[in-house]
């Protein structure tokens, strides 16, 4: 009696089990067909990039909200009762080989008669210096260092602390940002911030004082540090296996079209708290998001929220014209039914998925190896822009142009990672790098060159491709339930880069090219690293553990290929 119940329960195990391998294969068809590009995606791309280009201005609006600002010392013998920044004069004052800036002015001689205001020339003033108790501005640009007066060498790290304590924030709010994705959804995380962000932005423009403007940095950076991950995450999930990658492209340039629009809108206003308003404000319209932009299908599928699937595939098949037979639809509805009280203990379910991943050895070293090249990314390609030679002209048009640079070097890494491969291309972008920060060294300096410069700007390209190529392998290397999170743990580490990228400037002081051959080392050690990564060319995303443990095996590539 007893063997024939097990034999009942175990031919019930195979039908389930037969079952969910059916389903599970008719889901994967029914992507398939829906990641097909349609009117639909193309409308939810382009919602996407909204937010995307936001969060550009978000993470680095403090270049110009905090940026140095014309400025010398009020001569009280020779100034106005209202200054004005440029004088006939202004260049003698500087005790700094006549450069304005200074805090200290040379004084003016004592004659018989009092000098007359405005008429001051070289021979007016003294070689003894007086310290400054006011400043005058240049009145074209307007940034917290003339509005609160934070001038003179012992006040800079006031400005410098900015960016800093943004990117401090982006690590805090990072540490948070991938469980609430994996938890809530990709969308309402992506809505959410946008929106918060916004309106901490919108407080942050109307600061007193330098105490409240920092702390609205903080807040402003912590509540926004996961719009780009999370956008990111949304168009992999939506994109097919064939388009991922430039889907991934798009949207690395998209963030690099949201620097140069910030670089735009600086110039066009140049004016702190309005350059705030501008990129904060519109953060308000994320809230009008949920009517266009769809939950991630993967993490509805994963979540076992079925209904919600087969409305939103209503919805797509709508928009693009597509019919959907009984039968594909019914998995959906049978699921659901079969399924009630699922979807109540799936939180509980999937926040222990996390932990079960890092106990797996192999997805462990994986994340271990994502953390470093990660970090290796940011500090690389944050302390080449640092520490790069100073171009002549406007900052402006420099800060646009270097955006832009970045765009020919996402797509040459698309085409790269779509035909060579991701590994061999993450692993080259990052052997390059290194190589060309260390033949720097080699470059005879007592003759005219242009390779220094060739072999600079050619490893901040290489370095920006290893940036492409590392957040879409990344992503396709971890399951469904844990993706998000396990993302943000390598983008939180990549954080850590950019806050110590610009400490690098010091090391210069001991050995000049020390922060190149930092630079070089850690790319090569990284390109190495990036061996030991599985080749997800092909492969479709893991929603499982199991199949993000198995991704990259010749079998696993041959089944699950999406054609």
């Amino acid at each position: 009696m007893e063997d024939k119940e097990e034999n009942v329960k175990f031919n019930c195990s195979i039908n389930e089990k037969q079952d969910e391998n059916e389903n599970k294969n008719i889901h994967e068809k029914n992507l398939t067909d829906l990641e097909r590009l349609g009117k639909y995606q193309l409308i939810v791309y382009i919602v996407i990039s909204f937010p995307l280009i936001l969060s550009a201005g978000f993470a680095l609006g403090y270049v110009f909200t905090s940026g140095e600002v014309a400025y010398r010392c009020v001569v009280p013998e020779c100034d106005e009762a209202v200054p004005i920044f440029n004088t006939t004069w202004s260049k003698y004052s500087s005790p700094a080989q006549g450069n304005l800036g200074s805090c200290e002015y040379f004084t003016v001689k004592k004659a018989d008669g009092a000098v007359k205001k405005s008429e001051c020339t070289l021979e007016s003033f003294t070689n003894k210096t007086a310290r400054c108790n006011n400043w005058v501005y240049d009145p074209h640009e307007k940034t917290i260092l003339s509005e609160w007066d934070i001038t003179c060498n012992e006040n800079r790290w006031k400005l410098t602390l900015v960016g800093t304590i943004n990117n401090l924030g982006q690590l805090v709010g990072l540490m948070f940002a991938g469980y609430l994705s994996d938890r809530y959804g990709r969308r309402t995380l992506l809505v959410s911030q946008t929106f918060f962000s916004g309106i901490v932005g919108i407080v942050q423009s109307f600061s007193v004082n330098y105490f409240m403007f920092i702390i609205f940095e903080f807040m402003q950076s912590v509540t926004s540090a996961g719009i780009y991950s999370t956008g990111f995450i949304l168009i992999l999930e939506i994109a097919g296996e064939k388009r991922r990658v430039l889907s991934g492209t798009i949207m690395c340039c998209v963030y690099a079209l949201g620097e140069m629009l910030l670089g735009l809108t600086a110039m066009g206003l140049k004016s702190w708290r309005n350059i705030i308003r501008v990129f904060f404000a519109p953060g308000l319209l994320a809230i009008f998001l949920p009517l266009i932009i769809p939950e991630s299908i993967r993490w509805l599928v994963a979540k076992k929220k079925y209904s919600k699937v087969e409305d939103i595939y209503k919805k797509i098949a709508k928009v693009n014209g597509l019919n959907w037979n009984s039968i594909e639809m019914s998995v959906y509805r049978q699921l659901n039914s079969d399924n009630p009280q699922e979807k109540k203990s799936e939180p509980i379910k999937k926040s222990s998925s996390v932990l079960e991943a890092l106990s797996r050895p192999k997805l462990l070293i994986r994340l271990l190896g994502c953390c470093f090249c990660w970090l290796t990314n940011t500090f690389v390609y944050y302390g080449l822009s640092l520490n790069s030679v100073a171009f002549a002209g406007d900052k402006y048009v420099n800060f646009i142009l270097v955006s832009f640079v970045e765009i020919p070097a996402y797509f040459l890494s698309w085409v790269l990672i779509d035909y060579v491969g991701r590994k061999r291309t993450l692993s080259g972008s990052f052997l390059l790098s290194g190589l060309f920060c260390l033949c720097i060294q080699f470059v005879p300096k007592d003759s005219w060159s242009y390779a220094p410069i060739i072999l600079y700007m050619s490893g901040k390209g290489c370095i920006t491709m290893a940036f492409a190529a590392v957040y879409v392998y990344t992503a396709e290397m971890f399951p469904t339930t844990a993706r998000h999170f396990l993302l943000s743990i390598c983008s939180m580490t990549g954080r850590i880069g950019s806050i110590l990228a610009p400490q690098t400037r010091l090391l210069a002081v001991i050995i000049e090219s020390l922060p190149l051959i930092l630079f070089g080392s850690m790319g090569l050690t990284a390109g190495i690293i990036s061996l030991i990564f599985p080749e997800t060319l092909g492969c479709k995303l893991p929603d499982t553990i199991e199949e993000a443990e198995n991704i990259g095996r010749k079998s696993d590539k041959k089944t699950v290929r999406i054609k």
